[in-house]
């Protein structure tokens, strides 16, 4: 397989683990050599030269880790040679968990090289255009990565280019993903000189960590929001009112909440992200802010309320639902109906969306805990990670958690 063709594949991998959310299948062992009659053995080969460790590589890495979720595992590097673009280089780094594998995720960086910044995201490769390479002229020049780009994102879709995000050897672009009420942005780059490449993702300051830029990047003011705003940890959780996920572990944070009152104050911030395959997600986060635009604490009653029928909900049921819910707390008909998927309950939603694949949301629930991305498949996760970081180890390990595990995240923490 020669280099480019690898490339290829190395991107389809990255297309597959993001929609389904897992890491591409290993490839299979060699099988071990049929027994038989014994061989002369071979030559003793020269001893290998020790590697050499690159300290860019191995700065890249630490700085990585803190792109991907919460958890102990392994990080993987490697550099993509194969493809050139002046003044970056490219890599695929990836993170293998060791507490629980749906976790594991990938991403490709290019770093430029001063050093000061990277682009991070998910990669797009017109592997004849790479062959063949030809400077970009026009919008036509991108049609092959645009066919890619259809494998990733559902439904509808335009990408134009945005000169606002240039920079050395790329062309901004931004694509327009349509939800079916409206688009929301997503940023990406093109490589200018070949038009082989595209990275959808963004920008990234290589002097600051990833928590310290999440956390500018998201809007807290009018999102609806629980707990003290001098809270000492603030939890922001992007869901979809229509995913069952969701909806367990919403029940799940709020029994942790009460269950640290005492230790620990919580501020909760709620975005959406409703998913384009769930009929009515959208709409009900379109109502979701309508109500929290009312009364402070509407909306969780809303999201509450949702969830109890969660099961039984169809578009229609939803939109009856959501107008007997005005009603029933003193919200005119008339008044409800003025903002529940208008203007500017639409553009909320759509602004989450933006912001959450901004930060790298790619499914539901996920949670950032100032700013530190919080995969919360194992139940005990999130306890954990409050109780390591903020209360300096209290309560770990905690009951009924895997012994090895526990004593490794007691002894991160600084307890025995």
């Amino acid at each position: 397989m020669n280099h480019h063709r690898t490339l290829a594949v190395l991107a389809a991998a990255a297309l597959l683990a993001c929609r389904a959310g897992g890491a591409p299948q290993a490839a299979a062992a060699e099988k071990p050599a049929a027994a038989g009659t014994p061989k002369p053995a071979a030559p003793s080969a020269p001893a290998a030269a020790p590697k050499v460790a690159d300290p860019r590589t191995e700065a890249l890495v630490r700085w990585m880790d803190d792109y991907f979720p919460y958890g102990a595992g392994e990080m993987k590097i490697d550099a993509l040679d194969a493809v050139q673009v002046p003044g970056w280089r490219l890599y695929r780094v990836s993170k293998s968990f060791a507490g629980d594998q749906r976790a594991n995720d990938q991403a490709f960086v290019l770093t430029d090289d001063g050093g000061k910044s990277a682009i991070v995201g998910d990669l797009f490769l017109d592997e004849a255009r790479l062959k063949t390479p030809k400077p970009i002229a026009g919008e036509a020049d991108i049609d092959a990565l645009r066919e890619l780009l259809a494998r990733f994102l559902r439904g509808r879709f335009k990408v134009s280019f945005d000169p606002s995000l240039d920079r050395r050897s790329f062309k901004g672009v931004k694509v327009q993903h349509d939800t079916g009420y409206g688009a929301y942005e997503i940023g990406g780059f093109v490589s200018s000189g070949d038009g082989a490449l595209l990275v959808l993702g963004r920008a990234w300051d290589r002097g600051k960590g990833f928590a310290e830029q999440r956390r500018a990047m998201i809007r807290l003011e009018g999102a609806p929001t629980q707990g003290p705003a001098d809270a000492t940890v603030t939890i922001v959780e992007y869901s979809d009112m229509q995913c069952p996920f969701c909806k367990k572990r919403a029940g799940d944070l709020d029994a942790l909440v009460a269950r640290l009152g005492k230790e620990l104050t919580i501020r909760r911030v709620s975005k959406a992200f409703p998913i384009s395959d769930h009929a009515w997600a959208f709409r009900a986060a379109s109502a979701g802010h309508c109500f929290n635009e009312t009364r402070k604490g509407l909306y969780f009653s809303w999201k509450s309320n949702v969830f109890g029928r969660q099961e039984t909900l169809s578009v229609g049921e939803l939109d009856t639902f959501a107008l007997d819910f005005a009603v029933a707390n003193g919200i005119s008909e008339e008044a409800f109906r003025s903002c529940y998927l208008q203007g500017a309950a639409v553009t909320k939603v759509l602004g989450d969306l933006a912001e959450g694949f901004a930060v790298r949301v790619r499914s539901t629930p996920t949670y950032f805990v100032d700013g530190v991305p919080i995969s919360w498949f194992a139940d005990g996760l999130m306890e954990e990670y409050l109780r390591k970081t903020y209360l300096k180890g209290a309560g770990l390990p905690l009951p009924g958690a895997d012994p090895p595990k526990a004593a490794a995240a007691a002894k991160a923490a600084g307890t025995k």
